[in-house]
């Protein structure tokens, strides 16, 4: 069987079996399975890591285990394809259970479903994940990513029949579940074994072999090209081999017999970041149009002339190369021989990587990857293009479907300790969001906590006074969610509490921009959040005082917005609002603020019929207020339409002049339409004086210059209502529901209000003549307009903070 056939493209670019001691393989396979987790396979550039891991998958995978491999950087949809491959590979050898994991596989899961099922598979079934090369995923503090760091740990936590193999020239950050094998150069005997081995090395005399040992130091890599260099040049092998002394970078002896043609392709290879065809290799090549885009296709003779330079870097040692799924040759330079080559780049290494990231973006307009994506983005790494870097990167994160978010996260992540602390709110904070959507909280608190110092540092010095404000907000915005989804809840509380400060002071100078409203109600919820996580009695006024504001702001925002996502914003704060009342037992204006939040999502789910999150909260809206034992205002009556009430509709939809005539030939006759559904009908001018409204639904109507004198509207629900220029008096309004109506110029005087909820109208210039407001709910309503002759507010709920007891709202002046 040829193992090496089926092994995945990741896992075939890991070093040549040449370099490898059976020794070494043994101790590494006994290591690997001692656990508890796996094994750490460490040491310096070039001393055979990666190719004793790939002799230890192949010896795996002959005795039936699975196999997935990265390489380099985290790449998540590498890892996931290769345990998809490696699970579907058992075939007939599946159990039962394994068979049912199969199932949910083949079913497209999510990424957090197959971050389940990797764990899962690594506690109960032979499943080895390599992760080669991992140091470039850290440095001197730990891991650079913190959301890769919170998936290897998962990853080591679930393995038991399962295994983590990974190569490192540095010891992973305190891991006591991997065992370690530490590789160095070898002594002169091993090396001297090593070398009897190898091909070209093999045919010459053993006092010239010593010499190149020595000269190599053991090095494993510096043998190896030595040897494909002396194996590609047969006819002058003896002049070649007399340039190996002491001093002789090995490198450099080859680099000496390559044309210059060859040796551009094989700088310009170096620079690459993942696995390239000729055919991607000709492109890059191409110096000609340098500022043209897409990148041209190559002409025939420069692909031929590719190919066949990538051929003689290949046979010399310099490219790695193997076959992929159509049939054409990889190739790709690995991490020792690119480092050797950085000192031979010079200046033109900025060309090269815009080259290659322009040859990249080409790809993404045809039948590029998300490999390519990213790679783009490494390159404008390399020539600092932090702009496009970071308004591509985001635009890319963005793209994503949220169920395959990791590719991003991993993306984003790998960037984020090149983007200076002026590009917070751009990448960061998206970072931050998408770790705690996919519940990876303490990479996203570290990823804040990171931010954060550099955020304050810049924007002490930036000189846009506002931009900096508003990213100083949003890194302390961040940290506070980060830290209250990690459990840090006193360290949340300080931060979200500057971010508030921030936001509020930008919202008073800049009233009329909805984006500081609209962070500032952000972070307040937030806040109110921490305050009832903690539930701490010197923290009740302040969680009262948190709560009012932020429903006060959410109302303004629906009231400008009228969304489905600004409704139920704005119901969850008057749900905590309500929630804070009734803990003090003032039950009546607990049931005010969750009819209001009844009235709110009533009206935008009849806008938005299919919206199910406004249904659900309709419904635990409703609930709520049965709960308080007032079942009647958590169900108004339905929609009821008799023979007669029917009847009357009809009129009423043929418009103002034909109700209005019709109304005046039954004057005699009383009006009932109790209980009606008249929700958005078109009402202007019309008169229902005298009319029987009790319970009716009026919802979204238009009735803008309509007569309710004398009307009964108890209970009516008047929400989203126009209610321009109407007139009301003498009606009874008790316990309406006129939440975010538009009530500009009404005439409400005199009527009965008690019990109404008005929270959020419009009240331009709407009179309340001779109104007795004790008790009826103003919050967020603007009442420097108001005309109140011979009214008084006193007793009135117009203020947002709920009172400590149940003596009412606060009192505003006449």
């Amino acid at each position: 069987m040829n193992v090496d056939a089926d092994m995945s493209p990741e896992a075939r670019r890991l070093g040549p079996p040449g370099l490898v001691r059976e020794q070494d393989v043994r101790a590494a396979l006994t290591t690997l399975a001692a656990g508890p987790a796996g094994l750490v396979i460490t040491g310096d550039a070039g001393t055979g890591k990666s190719a004793l891991a790939r002799q230890v998958l192949e010896r795996l995978r002959t005795d039936g285990w699975g196999v997935a491999a990265t390489v380099g950087r985290w790449s998540p949809r590498t890892l996931f394809r290769g345990v998809t491959e490696a699970f579907l590979g058992w075939g007939e050898q599946l159990s039962p259970e394994q068979t049912r994991m199969m199932g949910a596989i083949g079913l497209a899961p999510s990424d957090d479903e197959m971050l389940d099922t990797t764990c899962r598979l690594l506690e109960s079934f032979p499943l080895v994940l390599l992760f080669d090369d991992l140091s470039r995923n850290l440095d001197s503090t730990g891991f650079l990513d913190p959301g890769f760091a919170e998936v290897f740990d998962r990853l080591c936590q679930a393995a038991d029949r399962g295994r983590v193999l990974v190569t490192s020239r540095m010891p992973l950050p305190t891991d006591n579940r991997l065992g370690v094998l530490r590789l160095g150069p070898l002594d002169f005997g091993s090396g001297a074994v090593l070398a009897a081995g190898l091909p070209f090395l093999s045919t010459v005399d053993p006092v010239t072999r010593e010499r190149v040992v020595r000269t190599t130091a053991g090095h494993q890599r510096s043998l190896l090209l030595i040897d494909d260099w002396l194996s590609a040049n047969p006819g002058g092998a003896g002049a070649r081999l007399a340039a190996v002394t002491p001093g002789a970078a090995p490198v450099d002896l080859v680099l000496a017999d390559l044309t210059a043609a060859q040796r551009e392709t094989l700088l310009q290879a170096a620079i690459a970041t993942v696995p390239f065809t000729a055919y991607d290799l000709a492109v890059a090549c191409d110096t000609s149009e340098p500022d043209r885009r897409p990148r041209p296709k190559p002409e025939r003779k420069a692909l031929q002339s590719t190919q066949a330079a990538a051929d003689r870097l290949a046979e010399l040692g310099l490219l790695s190369a193997w076959e992929g799924w159509d049939g054409g040759t990889v190739y790709f330079a690995d991490r020792w021989i690119a480092e050797a080559l950085a000192p031979h780049q010079g200046p033109a290494i900025a060309d090269r990587h815009e080259r290659a990231m322009n040859m990249h973006y080409s790809r993404t307009h045809e039948d590029g990857t998300f490999d390519d994506y990213v790679a783009v983005c490494r390159h404008l790494i390399a020539v600092q293009g932090i702009d496009d870097l970071t308004s591509f990167a985001r635009a890319i994160a963005e793209s994503l479907e949220t169920d395959h978010e990791y590719a991003g996260m991993a993306l984003l992540g790998e960037i984020a300790p090149h983007v200076p602390a002026a590009y917070h709110s751009l990448l960061r904070e998206h970072l931050i969001a998408m770790l705690l959507r996919h519940d990876f909280p303490r990479a996203a608190r570290e990823v804040a906590e990171r931010s954060l110092p550099a955020v304050k540092e810049w924007a002490a010095t930036h000189p846009q006074r506002d931009e900096a404000r508003f990213c100083l907000g949003a890194a302390h915005d961040s940290c506070g969610q980060a830290r209250f989804a990690d459990g840090h809840l006193v360290e949340a509380e300080a931060v979200l509490t500057v971010a508030v400060d921030i936001y509020r002071e930008l919202a008073a100078e800049h009233p009329t921009f909805m984006e500081a409203d609209q962070r500032l109600a952000g972070s307040l919820q937030r806040l109110g959040e921490v305050y009832r996580a903690l539930d701490l009695p010197e923290h009740k006024d302040k969680e009262y005082e948190t709560w009012s504001e932020c429903s006060m702001i959410r109302t303004r925002l629906f009231q400008a917005l009228m969304s489905p996502e600004a409704a139920l914003e704005a119901a969850l704060a008057f749900q905590r609002l309500a929630g804070l009342a009734e803990r003090d037992d003032d039950r009546d204006n607990a049931r005010r603020l969750l009819g209001t939040r009844l009235t709110m999502v009533e009206a935008m789910a009849e806008m938005y019929p299919d919206e199910e999150e406004l249904t659900a909260e309709v419904a635990a809206a409703r609930q709520e207020i049965s709960a308080l034992d007032d079942p009647g205002r958590a169900e108004r009556p339905g929609a009821v339409a008799d023979g007669a009430t029917a009847e009357v509709i009809g009129i009423l939809k043929q418009g103002p002049h034909a109700f209005n005539q019709w109304r005046a030939d039954h004057a005699e006759e009383d009006l009932d339409l109790s209980g009606a559904d008249l929700r958005g009908l078109n009402l202007d001018q019309m008169v229902f004086a005298g009319a029987d409204l009790t319970g009716a639904n009026l919802s979204r109507v238009s009735a803008r210059g309509a007569i309710f004198s004398g009307a009964d509207l108890t209970e009516a629900g008047l929400a989203g209502a126009d209610l321009t220029r109407a007139g009301f008096g003498y009606s009874e309004m008790v316990d309406a529901a006129i939440a975010f109506t538009r009530l500009g110029s009404a005439m409400i005087q005199p009527a009965t209000l008690t019990g109404a909820v008005l929270a959020g109208a419009r009240l331009d210039h709407t009179s309340f003549r001779e109104c007795d407001l004790t008790g009826v709910d103003l919050r967020g309503c603007d009442l420097n307009t108001l005309d109140l002759k011979r009214s008084s507010l006193d007793g009135a709920i117009t203020g947002t903070a709920v009172p400590a007891s149940g003596d009412g709202g606060a009192a505003a002046d006449e």
